[in-house]
């Protein structure tokens, strides 16, 4: 098999067995994907504002605003007008938003300790220094037209 095809073939793999992860996180929470990803978002970067969201996210700006609101009406989100700009809205989360943000955060840290104590203790450097680079080359591919 070629590289492209391999790495097309383990990006696939990765990406599903990132979403079952994912998925399970999020239906114990309450919420679904998407807003799972809003709230962790949310609660590592307290104040950010939806444009600065939907860059980190590579979301559109509406769709994020949408998936706020509904965080927002479920009690998990503060919205509040920015102090350096009045026209845009800080976010931060509720009390439960942070409880919930707290479990999806334990819960990932137990599964991915547990992935990581699968891989040879003196690779596991060499595994995170690879998904870096991936990651960056995923990143420099994006901002590519074609």
């Amino acid at each position: 098999m070629n590289q492209v095809k391999q790495l097309r073939e383990y990006t696939r793999e990765l990406e599903c067995h990132l979403a079952n992860m994912n998925q399970s996180d999020c239906c114990q929470c309450g919420v679904n994907t998407s807003q799972c990803f809003l709230l962790v978002e949310i609660g590592r970067k307290p104040g950010i504002c939806v444009k600065e969201l939907a860059e980190a996210l590579r979301l559109d700006k509406s769709g994020i605003s949408r998936s706020v609101e509904e965080l927002v009406q479920k009690g998990y989100v503060n919205r509040e007008p920015s102090s350096e700009d009045r026209r845009s809205v800080v976010l931060s989360l509720t009390d439960s938003g942070r409880e919930r943000f707290d479990r999806i955060e334990n819960d990932m840290d137990m599964k991915f300790r547990k992935v990581l104590s699968g891989i040879e203790t003196e690779k596991r450097e060499q595994v995170l220094e690879a998904l870096r680079l991936y990651n960056e080359a995923c990143r420099k591919a994006e901002c590519k037209c074609e």
